[in-house]
């Protein structure tokens, strides 16, 4: 019986040898891959977290430039962002913003150069259609009102956004001359905003000041 039980014994850890010859360094293998792709997801987590961490502080510090009207900072800052933590929500916002400071201050080159940013690069469609309602906002500024209406057309705007939309179609279109496209977009954006809003009465005064087609 007992040598019975050590031939069977003997069988088995042959048996187990040359399944490990076969099967062992590709299961290890796969084991080590599963494991290491484990450990490099939660890295990958971790980076992000740390990514995302260090660019919210930036963009604290950015907004406190843009409220202290620091025009240096703000360039610098923003542009930091998007070097930097492109791939972050915060770099298309921080472009948003020191587009609005570039183009209060006239500078409509950095204006563009931020917005084109958003649009081209940011990787964040949702911040797309703003940005070229602004950007088509920097080039009718510049009297380039082709540019600006092709810019605007290629905009998805959402619901929210359709009042901005149709308010910047209107000037486009009374800037060269067409009064009753004009009417209809600025009719639009009336429509589309809420009467609580600022842009309203803005639009309701434009509507009141276009002079009859004629």
């Amino acid at each position: 019986q007992a040598m019975a039980y050590d031939l069977e014994e003997q069988e088995s850890i042959d048996q187990m040898k040359a399944w490990w010859d076969r099967w062992g360094t590709p299961v290890t293998a796969a084991v080590c891959v599963v494991c290491l792709g484990f450990a490099g997801w939660n890295g990958w987590n971790w980076w992000q977290r740390n990514e995302a961490a260090k660019a919210a502080g930036m963009y604290a510090q950015l907004q406190h430039a843009v409220q202290t009207n620091d025009q240096k900072n703000v360039s610098s800052l923003s542009t930091g962002l998007v070097t930097e933590y492109g791939s972050t929500i915060y770099a298309p916002l921080a472009a948003l913003s020191a587009a609005n400071v570039a183009l209060d201050s006239g500078n409509f080159a950095e204006a563009k150069t931020k917005l084109e940013w958003v649009i081209e690069k940011s990787g964040r469609p949702e911040y797309d259609a703003l940005a070229r309602i602004r950007l088509a906002g920097v080039l009718f500024d510049e009297g380039k009102l082709d540019d600006a209406l092709k810019t605007l057309e290629a905009a998805k705007p959402d619901s929210s956004q359709l009042g901005l939309y149709h308010d910047r179609e209107g000037d486009i279109w009374a800037a060269k001359g067409d009064l009753k496209k004009a009417r209809e977009a600025w009719t639009k954006a009336a429509q589309a905003t809420d009467h609580q809003n600022g842009l309203a009465r803005v639009i309701e005064l434009k509507l009141a000041n276009l002079p009859q087609e004629g």
